[in-house]
């Protein structure tokens, strides 16, 4: 029996906003599905797709769920996801055009019966890079393995990332510059240990970097990575016994674990610059659990963060800062549902829900292009039975929802 992790952003979606599980990089017994390539270098197997396509499939009626984004205007958007929330069949993007969101083919890799989506970084109009996990059939004996879809401004490709165990998971992607990308998420050394994955892409192939966990603890996941320059990265996550930081200076990455409950985990984090960052969670206890800390270019300091009143599980499930003046982070609680909060350089803030066109039922990812213009996607319920993807845009007032496509 072999232990599978289930971090990623996609299979946290329509999960109960409790979420004790996933938020904490919980581990499940199941059995292996996937297939391990070397590490070091990117499968030679590369799958393109015919632009404007969408590939058909057993579950293609179901509505797409987008999970990530990113926003070059409010009128020029591009997000990733797939057909289905669980065991999804197919990778699906979406163009947004100021006026309605459209589907095109975003192809999965060979060998991948099943798929998530993680996260998506776009360096370039003509550049974007997704990351995510691919299962094959279930007659294989081997582990899934890490996944990355590139778009060159017409086209989507696919192929595999580097693998550095039997279980490998990419949850997120940051590009500071045009062919130089990071990804995080974590991997499998062995069937008892769990430990945080980093890897490069630096235009024609993926390596893994090293990362380390506190001794003592057999687990340690990275969902989040945000690179605002090739010279410094900031990864967040959790090491199983509280919240896990990981910082890249440009030649390595260095581990630093704030004091945190053991319940704690950072979902997103967000870098306008190497002397600010804000990273956003969970400590998975009741009433006002949301979790924030800040980096100021020497030590990380934690943050209250107002939540709804009455909130009991409340976390924030991502953040986005235009400068270290302006951050919007987003997310969901067990009782009233959405929320969300600003920071204004020297307070959180919670933001007001009023909406028009229609009603914002979970939040999961957020960016913004400025102090009061952000594009967040979610759904329309907390339950997958009934839930259908949407964007909503923040004008500063209010939101504006649309459903994707």
């Amino acid at each position: 029996m072999v232990i599978i992790v289930l971090k990623s952003r996609l299979l946290r979606v329509f999960a109960s906003r409790t979420r004790l599980v996933m938020a904490l990089g919980a581990i499940i017994a199941g059995a292996a599905i996937g297939v391990p390539v070397a590490a070091g270098t990117a499968s030679a197997a590369t799958v393109a797709a015919r632009p404007g396509a969408v590939t058909s499939g057993p579950d293609a009626s179901f509505p797409a769920t987008v999970v990530a984004l990113h926003c070059w205007s409010l009128t020029n958007c591009i997000a990733v996801g797939a057909n289905t929330p669980q065991m999804a069949t197919q990778l699906i993007a979406e163009r947004w055009n100021g006026t309605r969101w459209s589907k095109s083919a975003m192809p999965k890799p060979a060998g991948a019966a099943n798929v998530t989506i993680g996260g998506i970084a776009c360096p370039s109009r003509s550049e974007c890079v997704a990351v995510g996990t691919g299962y094959p059939p279930a007659t294989s004996k081997s582990g899934f393995f890490p996944i990355a879809a590139y778009w060159n401004g017409s086209r989507w490709t696919a192929a595999r990332a580097a693998a550095a165990g039997s279980d490998d998971v990419l949850e997120s992607v940051s590009c500071p510059a045009a062919k130089s990308c990071f990804a995080t998420g974590n991997y499998m050394p062995n069937s008892s240990v769990v430990d945080p994955l980093i890897e490069h892409w630096n235009g024609a192939k993926w390596s893994r970097q090293a990362a380390s966990v506190p001794r003592g603890t057999s687990f340690g996941d990275l969902p989040a990575v945000s690179c605002p320059s090739a010279k410094f990265c900031v990864a967040v996550g959790s090491d199983g016994s509280g919240v896990l930081i990981e910082r890249w200076n440009g030649s390595g990455w260095s581990m630093s674990a704030p004091k945190s409950v053991s319940s704690a985990s950072l979902f997103s984090v967000s870098c306008p610059s190497a002397t600010s960052c804000f990273a956003v969670g969970s400590n998975l206890t009741m009433y006002g659990a949301s979790l924030t800390e800040h980096w100021n270019g020497r030590t990380w300091s934690r943050s209250t963060t107002p939540v709804p009143h009455n909130a009991s599980y409340a976390g924030l499930q991502s953040v986005s800062c235009v400068s270290a003046a302006h951050c919007l982070a987003v997310g969901e609680d067990a009782i009233p549902g959405v929320y969300a909060a600003s920071w204004n350089g020297s307070g959180w803030h919670l933001v007001s829900m009023t909406t028009t066109g229609g009603h914002i039922g979970a939040f999961y990812a957020v960016d913004c292009l400025a102090a009061s213009s952000c594009v967040a996607l979610g759904a329309t319920t907390q339950f997958a039975a009934s839930a259908r993807s949407e964007s909503a845009f923040w004008n500063g007032t209010r939101w504006k929802v649309a459903l994707t496509a």
